[in-house]
Formats: structure tokens, C-alpha cells, sequence
């Protein structure tokens, strides 16, 4: 047994009053832990709970414990039993195994109103004010997420960077983001998708989960995440629809023509950082399973340039040029 399992079984002893059982759980794209406690309430009844593990040299859960108590007065994010944030432990709710990926998956007649509850979800989550203590999403941190793909993917697939290319990456970015900045602003998620949702054994509302990374950002941020989920794969009419649907909940006061463009501007942002992630996810973290996504992405990706331009989004040509010449034909010889 390590110290840090020492550490943990200390936690579990001084917040539980039962015996219990501990059952360790597949890990995520974070250096983060979960387990699963088993408490038997006898008869064969067991109350469980989940455990976070986040080791503070590598993780921290203050984060968590304040996006919780910001975001839990508008949507089900799971309530927090006990903490030791110095030693990163957290006992939270369990709300059990079924995840909205799940659901979608096992009742195929019902998708289109699970996405409905979760576009509601979304709509409550945006309900929050503001003013809270969270911070913004930064031009300086929405330029070092899209540097991910530079950082990361390009190399991956054998592309460098000419200086010409270079000044085309950096007005891209620049124009981006100043496009971004000119969205609504509301509480962002910020990993708004089919894994990060859960159907709660103790209740209708969905669950929301692994919000620890929340900022205040634009409107359309965890609306692209959930559409264009890199685990999901709909057409593009169906996304077209949903984005429809978010518009109409929200009762925006612009059309959807330009909620659409929103919601793409943003979409680019966020899938150039993604194939960054899941390359480094790869490369650095020994976490390979992460390549197997990189075609949807990169689709979604494709589908919001796509539609920027024949929507005249003149400011993506150079840039929409340059990848279908310079990165897809070498990203299509790395992954068929």
C-alpha cells in the first residue's frame, strides 16, 4: 500500500461511522481519482458515495468546492459530505453509474428529449449571475488553448509552421477572439458534454459533474461542447436543430442565423484546442484511447469552418485555406 492510499483510508475512517468498501474507478483526462465507497445500510442495502482523490502536487479541489457552491442554486451538481482540501479528498453524492452518454446510447427512440433536458440544464446553469467569484476566459487564455494545436497536433502529423503561416495563425487567433469577446457573457462550464452529465439515481434532474475548470465565458461555449460532443456523432441538420432548440428556450433576442454563427466562432475555438488536448493526452500522459476521437473533431471542426464560409465569414478564408492545403492531406495519412 502507497501513503497516498494510507492518507485516503485515514479520510474515509474519520468521516464514515460504518464499515465500508472501496472500488477504485477508470480514470479521466485529469490526474484525478475516483472511487466508489460502499456503505452497507443492511439487508443488502448499500448507500455509496463517491470519493475524489486529487493529489494536491498535481491537482487541486478548491476549484471544485467553489464552482459547487456557485453553480448548485441553479443546477444538480453533487453535494460535497465531507473534505480535506489540504490532503485533496473530497466525499461527494453519488449519482451513480448511468451517464447521459449512456442514455443516449441504450434509448435511441428518446434521444431528442434527453437533449432537451440538457439544453433546460443548460439554460438553468445560465441563469447564474455574473458577479461571482470565478474567473474570466481571457483573451490570453483562449489564445493559449487554440496554441494547443500548433503546440501539439501539427507536429504530431508532420506540419511546421512557415513565417508566413505563422502571421496568418496569429491574426486568425487575434480576429477569433475579438469576434468571442463580443458574445454574451454567462457562467461557463467549460467540458459541457455526454460524460459530464449523469442521469442522478435520486432524482429527474440530470446531474452535472467535472465543472472544476468553470469560467465566466461566452454564451455559445457549452452549447458547441454539448452539440459537437467528440464522443457523439449526429449529422449536421440534427445539430442545426438542437442549436435551433437552445435559441428557442433562451428566447434570444437575435435571430438564429446569428446565434449559428456564434455558436461556430466559438466551436472553432474550442476544437483547435481539443485535437491539441487529445494529441498531448497521447504524447505526454501516455493516454492513447484519446486518438480514437480525433476524426470527430476534426469533422466538427471541418463542419464550423464550413459553415462560417458560405455564411461569408471572409475572416476564417485564409485560415480555412491553409489547412485544407497545408494539414488535412497529412492529417489524412496519419488517421484513416
Amino acid at each position: 500500500m502507497t501513503a497516498r492510499h494510507d492518507e485516503m483510508m485515514a479520510f474515509l475512517n474519520a468521516n464514515l461511522s460504518m464499515g465500508f468498501r472501496v472500488e477504485s474507478l477508470a480514470g479521466d483526462a485529469s490526474f484525478r481519482r475516483y472511487h466508489r465507497i460502499y456503505m452497507n445500510a443492511g439487508e443488502g442495502v448499500y448507500t455509496t458515495y463517491l470519493l475524489m482523490d486529487a493529489p494536491p502536487d498535481k491537482e487541486s479541489v478548491v476549484e471544485f468546492v467553489n464552482v459547487a457552491e456557485i453553480m448548485t442554486s441553479a443546477v444538480n451538481v453533487p453535494d460535497i459530505i465531507a473534505r480535506d482540501i489540504e490532503r485533496g479528498f473530497l466525499l461527494l453524492q453519488d449519482f451513480g453509474t448511468v451517464e447521459f452518454a449512456h442514455l443516449i446510447r441504450d434509448d435511441a427512440d428518446n434521444v431528442n428529449a434527453y437533449y432537451t433536458r440538457a439544453l433546460q440544464t443548460l439554460a438553468d446553469l445560465q441563469t447564474l449571475p455574473t458577479d461571482v467569484n470565478l474567473p474570466a476566459y481571457s483573451d490570453e487564455k483562449l489564445s493559449a488553448e487554440m496554441d494547443l494545436f500548433t503546440e501539439w497536433f501539427l507536429p504530431y502529423v508532420g506540419v511546421s509552421l512557415t513565417e508566413d503561416a505563422k502571421s496568418m495563425w496569429q491574426t486568425f487567433k487575434d480576429d477569433l477572439i475579438e469576434q468571442i469577446k463580443l458574445q454574451p457573457k454567462v457562467v461557463v462550464h467549460r467540458d459541457y458534454h455526454s460524460r459530464n452529465l449523469m442521469a442522478d439515481k435520486g432524482s429527474d434532474a440530470l446531474g452535472v459533474i467535472d465543472f472544476q475548470d468553470a469560467v465566466i465565458g461566452a454564451y455559445s461555449y457549452d452549447l458547441v461542447s454539448l452539440v459537437r460532443d467528440a464522443y457523439v456523432n449526429f449529422h449536421e441538420t440534427w445539430v442545426n436543430a438542437r442549436i435551433g432548440e437552445f435559441h428557442a428556450i433562451k428566447g434570444l433576442n437575435i435571430n438564429v442565423d446569428d446565434f449559428t454563427r456564434d455558436v461556430n466562432i466559438m466551436g472553432v475555438q474550442r476544437h483547435l484546442k481539443v485535437l491539441g488536448i487529445f494529441i498531448r493526452l497521447s504524447e505526454r500522459d501516455g493516454k492513447n484511447r484519446y486518438l480514437e476521437d480525433i476524426p470527430k473533431v476534426m469533422k466538427d471542426l471541418n463542419a464550423e469552418l464550413e459553415w462560417l464560409q458560405s455564411h461569408g465569414q471572409q475572416s476564417i478564408e485564409p485560415f480555412y485555406a491553409w489547412l485544407k492545403a497545408h494539414v488535412l492531406p497529412s492529417y489524412h495519412a496519419n488517421f484513416n
